[in-house]
């Protein structure tokens, strides 16, 4: 190698190593489509993985919200009708004492009226008459005590305006049985329609609620009887019971005031516990009644199915990235192993350019002396006067025409591989082509007393463009090696068109080839074993030369062949080069 290629071949090498993108951020510029690919993939996945989940959670948080919504409207109607029903028994009650009161007066004996049944006593504390003075003076209570009533609200409430409605009060502790109940009350008239007293009935106020103590609207649920004015009527959460509370600032008392039903979430007043609402409004009464659950127990199932999808998306956020992740490091890995092996590629290219060069320039150095030798030992062999230096000379001439042959086929490998082998495609007729091989070989089959033929296509004119030097001279290597291992038999070579090919085929009756060596044949320097004995060895590059030839025409060569049976080399070539062939 010269000193100026040993230069040439470092800046290269030198280029290579020096090329920016060997390195992590040259990688990302020269791979970025694949890493903005791999980055842009994980980033849709999880926006899609987190949308659906999110997506998932809002649908059942709205379609437990609805649940919840439809549950307390539910039980806030059976309560609205449970209330219209009971206070409606006690309205029965008081227009029979009413009407018992105006009839007969003081004679009433109330205790012989809800002893006898008329009235029914589960509902109430206790019912009484308050007279027009205001002193509270009959009762079912045996024993009770007399006292001045005027100042109560259900008393006070009929003494103007007979409003034909019964009254039912704010909780009060009552002074005769020291119970909190709610009075409900009508007025008593006299016979000219003026006020002649209130017929009242103390009902345990804990009665409506209690009927929702089977009920499970959780432990921090609520069910409350209220009254427009604002003032708790009876409240229920869990086992306490309450009356008497102001809710007048509440959110419930602006919304009833424009819906008589409807649904809310807020923090109680009471207790500042967060619930999920529903009211109702009696019609015709001045109350309203309210269901509500606990929201953040109503939501437990709900609120451990969202903390297993965001686990679930956690989850598979960290494989995501870990996949990203580790797809970028392999991209990596690969860009790197990549410019490695384009590295080794490039070296290698270098050193069989040498290789190919330097067989090159050998190869013309030495046909001339070859040459020479040649020349000199052809006119020993005609001229010499000794038989044995005439057959000396014959030796030195065939040897020398081998080693030629030899330099010959290296040089057109080099060629080859440098890309330098020039075609000369030309009308070359089919027929004539495999006469002239046959003839020429044909002193050697007679001489080993092979019988060696040819024959070509049906149309003797058929002609097909190819470069004619090189497909004679693999044709004249198949039939070469076919004579050089074939003892006895014979030799055949037929050319035939198939479709758009035209098939040169030789065939022999040799030893033929083993399955296990036939892909070795075409491998530079490489024979089969069976042929490495010494009258048959070679230096194993005709073949190869064949098949790289018949490549650089756009063909190929295929071998059929056993053991024993012998071989068929079928020599395929397009009836017309290729284009860039």
């Amino acid at each position: 190698m010269s000193s100026e290629q040993r230069k040439r071949t470092a800046a290269s090498a030198e280029s290579r190593l020096a090329d920016p993108t060997a390195g992590p951020l040259g990688w990302l510029a020269d791979g970025k489509l694949a890493f903005v690919v791999i980055l842009c993939l994980g980033f849709v996945l999880l926006v899609s993985l987190w949308a659906a989940v999110l997506y998932k959670v809002k649908v059942e948080e709205a379609h437990v919200a609805e649940t919840i919504r439809r549950d307390t409207m539910n039980l806030a109607r059976a309560f609205e009708e449970h209330t219209i029903r009971t206070l409606g028994s006690v309205d029965q009650a008081l227009l029979f004492v009413k009407y018992q009161y105006e009839k007969i007066g003081d004679r009433l004996d109330i205790a012989e009226a809800v002893g006898g049944g008329m009235i029914i006593s589960s509902l109430f504390n206790q019912v009484g008459v308050i007279n027009a003075q205001g002193i509270y003076h009959l009762s079912n209570i045996p024993g009770f005590s007399r006292m001045d009533l005027s100042d109560r609200e259900h008393f006070r409430v009929h003494v103007e305006v007979d409003t034909k409605a019964y009254f039912v009060s704010k909780p009060v502790l009552g002074r005769a049985t020291g119970k909190w109940s709610l009075q409900v009350s009508r007025r008593i008239n006299q016979v000219d329609g003026s006020f002649g007293g209130v017929a009242v009935i103390s009902v345990d106020p804990f009665y409506f609620t209690s009927f929702y103590s089977d009920v499970d609207v959780g432990t921090r649920g609520v069910v409350t009887l209220f009254g427009l004015d604002g003032i708790v009527r009876a409240r229920r959460s869990g086992e306490m019971t309450e009356v008497g509370q102001d809710i007048s600032r509440s959110t419930l008392m602006s919304l009833i005031q424009n819906e008589p039903t409807g649904h809310f979430v807020e923090k109680s007043m009471i207790d500042g516990v967060e619930r999920s609402h529903s009211y109702r409004r009696l019609p015709g009464l001045q109350l309203g009644v309210l269901v509500g659950v606990d929201r953040e127990g109503a939501m437990t199932d709900f609120e451990a199915r969202k903390a297993g999808y965001f686990r679930f998306a956690s989850a598979m956020t960290l494989i995501i990235v870990a996949f990203a992740g580790l797809s970028a490091w392999l991209l990596y890995r690969q860009r790197m192993i990549s410019l490695s092996l384009r590295e080794s590629q490039a070296r290698a290219e270098s050193a069989n350019r040498l290789k190919s060069e330097f067989l090159a320039s050998v190869s013309h150095e030495l046909r001339t002396p070859l040459n020479g030798i040649i020349g000199y030992a052809d006119l020993l062999r005609e001229t010499a006067d000794d038989e044995a230096h005439r057959e000396y000379a014959g030796v030195i001439f065939d040897s020398s025409q081998h080693l030629l042959g030899l330099v010959n086929s290296i040089l057109d490998m080099a060629r080859v591989e440098a890309g330098e082998m020039k075609l000369k495609p030309e009308p070359v007729r089919v027929a004539a082509l495999v006469a002239e091989v046959c003839a020429t070989y044909q002193p050697i089959a007679t001489q080993k007393g092979l019988a060696l033929s040819g024959s070509g296509p049906q149309d003797a004119q058929l002609s097909i463009v190819c470069d004619r030097i090189r497909v004679a001279q693999i044709l004249n290597n198949l039939v070469h090696n076919a004579l050089k291992f074939t003892d006895t038999g014979f030799v055949r070579v037929r050319a035939y068109l198939d479709d758009c090919d035209c098939i040169f085929e030789v065939a022999d009756s040799g030893c033929g080839i083993d399955p296990r060596d036939q892909a070795l044949i075409f491998e530079r320097f490489r024979q089969a074993d069976a042929f490495l004995t010494r009258s048959q060895a070679g230096a194993g590059l005709g073949l190869a030369l064949c098949r790289e030839l018949a490549e650089l025409m756009g063909g190929q060569i295929t071998l059929h062949s056993a053991p024993g049976q012998g071989s068929t080399f079928s020599l395929v070539l397009p009836l017309a080069p290729k284009e860039g062939a």
